[in-house]
């Protein structure tokens, strides 16, 4: 049942990185449209976190929800507002999703 927890945790990431990424554009919740998807894709991600612990060692899964957002609202800010990492955000972003391999091929948690 482990892919259940990996398909929850998927979602969560994927909502996290949607509402993350949708905060600058709600002009501090003025706009009513991205403020009201960032609440619902937060409530969703939290949801989704919530059930996919039920499946997923809290450690392992607390960490890919934390690399993979990372990373996912980087790509997505260099989409939607032009914003280029540097170096050292490209290497310590690839620090982020090696530490996520490892724990999941080398822990036992």
């Amino acid at each position: 049942m482990l892919s259940v927890g990996f398909l929850w945790l998927a979602l969560s990431i994927g909502s996290e990185i949607t509402g993350t990424s949708m905060i600058k554009k709600t002009n501090n919740f003025r706009k009513l449209a991205p403020s009201v998807l960032v609440i619902f894709s937060y409530c969703l991600c939290y949801f989704a976190l919530t059930k996919a612990m039920g499946y997923v060692p809290v450690g392992i899964a607390y960490s890919l929800w934390c690399g993979f957002g990372i990373v996912g609202v980087t790509i997505v800010s260099m989409i939607l507002y032009k914003q280029k990492p540097d170096f050292p955000a490209i290497f310590a972003m690839g620090l982020i999703i090696s530490g996520g391999i490892i724990m999941n091929v080398f822990s036992e948690m």
